[in-house]
């Protein structure tokens, strides 16, 4: 099954709410990595995996000069994006249907390449590895912001929530030859590859600060056809109905340079 079935099977328009929430939760922390990393205003940036272009049209906001590919192999997610983003940004981001493993972009291109929430999906992390390298330019950089399921959220009174969501889609994304620990592999597979400077963060979200209802799945059951999956979310929506619950999420920013 393809993450297209996926959608459509758990319906398009409650999918793109999701990434939508996703993309916008805590996105004042992820911004401040990236300049920390060094993104300019006017930096040339790829963006893979670009989706519905929700996070691309954050990077547009946050670097007022910079230009954008946003790339996807999703024709479908392609074509809401420009629908989305077309009519006021203009000439300042285009959109490519492509493969990060096999692009058609041309070499020593780019000044950022970014991946947000993409590795973990990506059946050949190194092939789509070795194709960055070759579209950044000497000096250029590679950030990728994903998880590690072992690392991924904490709870607050703890219970075994957090382990039985992570098993249930770690098993899903495996069926879909994915990988939700590729966090714990993505240092050395950048250094394997030949990224130089190398550099790991992390941002947290708390849903005290950013509320409950951003970390609640909203998803119909029903069509998820998987009564495992369901279980674990309806007790992990629950969770949040106690007053004194809490969760917290970290997302992993890793780093590499082209020499």
């Amino acid at each position: 099954m393809s993450y297209n079935e996926i959608y459509e099977k758990i319906g398009f328009k409650r999918e793109m709410e999701r990434l939508e929430k996703q993309a916008n939760l805590g996105a004042y922390k992820e911004v401040r990595m990236l300049k920390l990393f060094g993104i300019k205003e006017d930096s040339e940036i790829l963006e893979i995996g670009s989706g519905p272009g929700f996070f691309t049209k954050i990077l547009l906001d946050n670097f007022s000069e910079a230009k954008i590919i946003s790339l996807d192999n999703d024709e479908k997610l392609l074509k809401l994006a420009h629908n989305n983003l077309n009519k006021d940004y203009g000439e300042r981001v285009t959109f490519v249907k492509d493969d990060i493993t096999k692009a058609s972009l041309p070499d020593d291109y780019f000044d950022y390449i970014i991946a947000r929430f993409v590795f973990q999906h990506l059946s050949n992390p190194i092939a789509a590895l070795k194709e960055i390298f070759r579209l950044l330019k000497p000096g250029g950089r590679v950030i990728i912001i994903d998880v590690d399921s072992d690392l991924w959220g904490l709870t607050n009174p703890k219970n075994d929530l957090i382990k039985m969501l992570n098993e249930n889609l770690s098993k899903i994304q495996s069926n879909l030859e994915g990988n939700r620990k590729i966090g714990r592999a993505l240092i050395t597979l950048l250094k394997t590859i030949g990224f130089v400077n190398l550099d790991i963060e992390g941002v947290i979200n708390h849903s005290d600060i950013l509320g409950k209802d951003n970390f609640r799945y909203k998803i119909d059951n029903n069509a998820l056809n998987n009564p495992s999956l369901s279980k674990v979310l309806n007790e992990y929506n629950d969770f949040f109905d106690l007053s004194y619950s809490s969760i917290m999420i970290l997302k992993l920013f890793f780093y590499g340079e082209k020499p």
